[in-house]
């Protein structure tokens, strides 16, 4: 029999009915099994034990023997949800005082009216529950030479004492719901107060005063039903907190039956994020408000995230008791499974559970809908991976402009709509940076489909409120993450297992009202080069995502974009930027002086060819200037080139920005502050030295 240091480890949320009834009978209640409501034919009373016989455990709590055959290990009720107890001396003289509620205001006034006069309108402290049928159950226990009556009146009051029965948690009323204990007052969690006199009078003026029967349970109680257990569209409406136990349950069993070592919270959040989104696609509220979403009435009713969570929580730190216990017995069948018949009796043409026939399975297709054409598609998890200085930010910022008017991104078609964006690695830049933007091209800052959030927030945990801000939204059509490093809840940003789990929480918003598209701006792996532009972290990353955009600064203040490693869909053709530098006057600092800010615009393929043929240019010229001109400085090298400004001072710049590709090119090599141009260089430029 459960002790009392077990009554204190007792979790309601992932008991089995075993287990509540050993809880009851270390209380010292006399638990037995009870009728469901399915077992009884309609109009029947179920609310009574399901034994044949049990007038003789009215007087004690039965003996272990007894109890081990209702709900031992192989006990025949130890997986009964139904249970309820025998009130009385069975029970330690426990009575329940029973307000009908639901039938109308005359229980309510009752009870209100002797808590004003002898306890100041103050509740006492014990044991109390909320009965499936709306009404409200109170423990007390009398003192011994008082035998509480069992009795029903006609206002709604009804006494369960000695030889009554009354159900118990977490027992399944026909209603749907299941009776449940109130917040604190259950009794693994207070003692059953004492009844003080005035209340044993209260009972007994009451008895007198309306009389009533004795039917001693037997009667079926008449309640307000919800409108049954689902609604028009499948959608549960009552039951919802046990089935979002048992969702949680088999999701973290079945995780422990995957791989027993317990993963990290990030991992935890991103696993329970995305059962918790099956579990509110399967419910409903019964609340009705049009201005809020479901996510926020499940919420106020208590049955949304904080719930979900709190209760995986409590799962989870049972990883090494319960949860193993229960990972290492075989995984049931899923409930209403039925055997295969014989094969040579399969109707190929109807619909399996799992498998689909090949018509089937191509009848799913669904044709993709593109966000931008030929590239960004809607509800798809894309990477934009480039090094500091690449233009990633400014290339983001240019396609969510281009969205979020709809206009072309870069002469390709757009879906116009709402745009968010992440502002994790530096808000105040991305402000600037966003009213520099509108003033090069044209548009107020303040009448943009865009939203924003301004600094780095624990994307899990706000997922149900931006699930429920997107739903208000309509049109959300595109996420923008900057960056994903800001981001990141791990603590290992090499980890497979974390990087792979952030992936998978992250495609979590392509689900969002609207089905967006969800771009991040990643940091590469580390020695990046043009051909190596992978996102940092561990390879789960680049697994997950659905392509993986990249930027490459290949000239000064230019970026191309295109894709690396992985891209689901068509190829296209690479996409040049210019990375130029604009202000605005709404973008100065505290001295008054202009901030500057780096603006990418699309270069058309007739510009690009212009601006390839003169870089080429560039580029010889400096190759013969440093060939010729061994020890020159930079700033020499930028004079005898021409690469001055109009101020008329050498844009050393430009200098290293040329001498940088060259180098990677390896048609010039560094030696401390200076180039050399290689054997390679020269060949190149025709140049031969004096002593060739």
């Amino acid at each position: 029999m459960m002790g009392p240091a077990s009554i204190s480890e007792f979790d309601p949320d992932f008991a089995t009915p075993a287990e509540w009834a050993a809880m009851y009978r270390a209380c010292g209640l006399q638990v037995i099994p009870c009728f469901a409501p399915s077992e009884v034919t309609k109009g029947g009373s179920w609310k009574r034990p399901k034994l044949s016989e049990w007038a003789e455990f009215q007087g004690g709590l039965v003996p272990d023997p007894v109890f081990a055959r209702w709900y031992g290990p192989v006990g025949e009720h130890s997986a009964r949800d139904n249970m309820g107890m025998l009130t009385g001396q069975a029970s330690g003289n426990v009575f329940v005082i029973d307000l009908d509620d639901q039938k109308g205001p005359a229980a309510a006034q009752w009870w209100c009216g002797i808590l004003a006069v002898h306890n100041s309108g103050i509740e006492p402290e014990t044991c109390r529950q909320e009965t499936g049928g709306g009404g409200r159950q109170i423990l007390f226990r009398a003192r011994p030479d008082w035998h509480a009556p069992t009795n029903r009146t006609p206002v709604g009051v009804d006494i369960r004492g000695q030889g009554g029965f009354a159900v118990l948690p977490a027992s399944l009323h026909e209603s749907g719901q299941r009776y449940r204990w109130a917040v604190g007052c259950a009794p693994y969690e207070i003692e059953i107060a004492l009844a003080p006199e005035w209340l044993l009078t209260a009972i007994d003026e009451l008895v007198a005063q309306h009389g009533g029967d004795k039917g001693g349970g037997t009667r079926r109680e008449q309640t307000a039903s919800s409108g049954g257990d689902y609604d028009a569209f499948g959608h549960q409406r009552d039951g919802r907190e046990w089935k979002m136990t048992r969702l949680i349950y088999a999701a973290v069993v079945d995780w422990y039956r995957d791989c027993p070592i317990k993963p990290g919270e990030a991992e935890q959040r991103t696993k329970a994020l995305e059962k918790y989104l099956i579990y509110e696609s399967l419910v409903v509220s019964r609340l009705t408000d049009p201005g809020k979403t479901k996510a926020e009435l499940l919420e106020q009713e208590g049955r949304g995230w904080t719930l979900f969570w709190q209760k995986w929580q409590a799962l989870m730190r049972r990883w090494e008791g319960r949860v193993a216990e229960k990972a290492c017995k075989p995984k049931p069948n899923p409930f209403g499974f039925e055997p295969l018949p014989d094969e040579s009796k399969l109707n190929i043409g109807r619909p399996l559970p799992l498998l689909l026939s090949a018509e089937q399975f191509v009848a799913g297709f669904t044709p993709p809908a593109y966000l931008v054409d030929g590239i960004l598609q809607r509800g798809y998890l894309y990477s934009l991976t480039a090094r500091t200085g690449h233009g990633k930010t400014a290339v983001a910022m240019y396609v969510a402009q281009a969205i979020a008017r709809g206009v072309p991104m870069h002469g390709n078609d757009v879906k116009q709509g709402t745009v968010l964006l992440l502002a994790g690695e530096n808000p105040d830049d991305i402000r600037a940076r966003f009213l520099v933007l509108a003033d090069a091209y044209g548009f107020k800052a303040e009448d943009l489909k865009m939203r924003f959030v301004a600094g780095v927030i624990d994307i899990a945990a706000k997922m149900p409120e931006i699930r429920a801000e997107a739903e208000k939204i309509g049109d959300l059509v595109l996420v923008i993450v900057d960056t994903g490093a800001a981001y990141f809840p791990g603590d290992e940003s090499n980890s497979n297992s974390q990087q792979g789990a952030y992936a998978r929480l992250l495609r979590q918003l392509t689900f969002l009202p609207g089905k967006p598209a969800v771009l991040v701006n990643c940091h590469p792996v580390k020695h990046a080069a043009r051909d190596n532009l992978l996102p940092m972290g561990g390879s789960a990353f680049l697994n997950e995502v659905d392509g993986n955009l990249t930027l490459w600064a290949s000239a000064e203040r230019q970026t191309t974009l295109h894709w690396q490693g992985k891209f689901r869909g068509p190829a296209f053709e690479p996409m040049t930027f210019e990375l130029g530098i604009a202000d605005s006057d709404r973008v100065i600092d505290a001295a008054g002086r202009l901030m500057p800010s780096v603006v990418a615009k699309p270069i058309s393929e007739f510009k690009l060819q212009v601006e390839e043929g003169k870089q080429e240019s560039d580029e010889n010229m400096l190759m013969r200037a440093i060939a010729a001109n061994r020890n020159s400085s930079i700033a020499n090298l930028a004079i005898i080139c021409g690469f001055v400004g109009a101020t008329g001072k050498p844009q050393k710049s430009k200098v290293f920005a040329i001498c940088g590709r060259l180098v990677e090119e390896k048609l010039l090599e560094r030696r401390g502050n200076k180039y050399r141009i290689t054997s390679k260089g020269k060949r190149e430029i025709g140049w031969k030295d004096d002593d060739d």
